[in-house]
């Protein structure tokens, strides 16, 4: 592990949201978003939660002052991206700031009240849309998953309603899965809700530990994502007065 004179105590933690239907892979992909080499097993990163699922992982966020903030939450794809959003460089110091990331995964064999689930939507800093690439209408329902969060999101940490589809709401990435599966790896949907959200898009399969492999194309947009959470809480705070 780096050397970081930032002590546990007072690391703070950023939350994030997987979205997705029932048999998608959001826990086997939760498994490898939480994977980290400062946080390595299962057992040092799983934290009991009666409706959800939650798993935790650390992030260390670059402090390089010389960059402005990223731009957009839900930056342009890779395949939209331009030199007016470049991601920025990862060089890791004992200067970085570490955060604790929180992973919710809805436990399908319970129930909350509505009442419940938007008090804990206005808490998270990042969402992650997962769907099967063997069956786009679990994409299309993404739409679905995504308006009850969004709505708290953009009421307690915004201040005021906004178009669900605006870009500039909160960090999200969008996680096509069983890409194994497929003989042909698919081109990006212009209708899909990635291009929609102009949000970064993975394809992967969540069974293969080396998905987000060191200097991947895939870890780097996984981190970035993750820099833009952190950066959402921080510029964005739940107020005191709405805090659970």
């Amino acid at each position: 592990m780096k050397q970081n004179q930032q002590h546990l105590k007072d690391v703070s933690t950023v939350r994030i949201l997987m979205l997705g239907d029932r048999g998608v892979g959001k826990t086997s992909l939760t498994n490898l978003l939480a994977s980290s080499e400062i946080t390595p097993t299962p057992a040092s990163r799983t934290v009991g939660e009666g409706s959800w699922n939650v798993q935790v992982r650390l992030h260390e966020y670059p402090n390089l002052m010389d960059l402005p903030p990223t731009p957009s939450w839900t930056s342009p794809s890779s395949s939209e991206r331009s030199d007016k959003f470049p991601d920025p460089p990862f060089a890791p110091s004992g200067s970085d700031t570490l955060y604790f990331v929180e992973f919710y995964d809805l436990n399908s064999d319970l129930r909350m009240r509505r009442e419940q689930r938007d008090n804990f939507y206005k808490n998270i800093d990042g969402i992650v849309l997962v769907y099967n690439l063997q069956d786009l209408r679990s994409q299309d329902n993404l739409h679905d998953w995504l308006y009850d969060p969004l709505r708290q999101i953009c009421k307690h940490r915004h201040r005021r309603m906004r178009p669900i589809l605006r870009r500039q709401h909160v960090p999200i990435l969008v996680v096509g899965t069983r890409l194994d599966k497929l003989r042909l790896r698919p081109l990006r949907r212009v209708g899909g809700i990635a291009h929609q959200l102009a949000a970064d898009e993975i394809l992967l399969n969540c069974l293969d530990p080396e998905s987000f492999a060191d200097r991947s194309r895939n870890q780097g947009k996984l981190r970035g994502f993750l820099n833009r959470v952190v950066e959402f809480k921080e510029l964005f705070p739940l107020s005191p007065t709405r805090r659970p």
